[in-house]
């Protein structure tokens, strides 16, 4: 389990901390010292922990959850306070956890993230689940069907529309554009699952 709040032994170093919360496993661990290399933090293994940067806290409170290899891992806010390098390497960890078959559940309020690692999303309010699916399905559903087409006008200038994607092959005026104009961009209207947030719960994410 990983919280997004760190909660290590301020006066320890990541290592110790590490290697005392290993010591209450009756089990053998994992290497402490591999695994604060595995999330960059090898070089920084003697500092105490008081001393680390909120993302550098978080990723020992990463490490820490990894130390008894679980099979189910509950984690929030796992790339909180981390910069895009360091969020990415604890993106690619938790998805090979999830390609050697363990299960993680993630509580978050990045949709990009969710998005990213989710094979499930669950939208909770007030402590009930207002829907849940695959993050692909939430967001045809609530897709806009159209389709935006951005191209040069006679001018030079940029310029946009819309059509139907429901009738875009028998368009006319769609069929004009590719044929009469130089065409920069074509692409849907689909959701994002902060769009699907904001609509299942009213809310908006802060």
């Amino acid at each position: 389990m990983s919280f997004e709040l760190p909660n290590h032994y301020q006066k320890l170093t990541g290592l110790e901390n590490l290697q005392f919360f290993a010591s209450l496993y009756s089990a053998p661990t994992l290497d402490p010292m591999q695994l604060l290399e595995a999330v960059g933090l090898a070089d920084h293994a003697d500092t105490r922990a008081g001393k680390y940067s909120k993302g550098m806290q978080m990723r020992l409170t990463f490490a820490r959850a990894l130390l008894n290899d679980p099979e189910l891992l509950f984690l929030d806010e796992p790339t909180s306070g981390m910069d895009p390098v360091n969020a990415r390497s604890v993106k690619n960890m938790i998805m090979d956890l999830k390609a050697r078959g363990r299960t993680v559940f993630l509580t978050t309020h990045d949709m990009a993230t969710a998005d990213e690692l989710c094979d499930r999303v669950a939208f909770v309010v007030d402590g009930s689940i207002v829907a849940s699916d695959r993050p692909a399905e939430l967001k045809i559903a609530r897709s806009q069907r159209l389709v935006t087409v951005e191209y040069r006008g006679n001018g030079g200038g940029l310029s946009a529309a819309e059509f139907s994607l429901d009738t875009l092959a028998d368009d006319p005026a769609f069929h004009a554009v590719l044929r009469e104009h130089q065409v920069e961009t074509i692409h849907s209207r689909e959701a994002s699952l902060e769009d699907v947030f904001v609509e299942v719960t009213g809310r908006r994410l802060s």
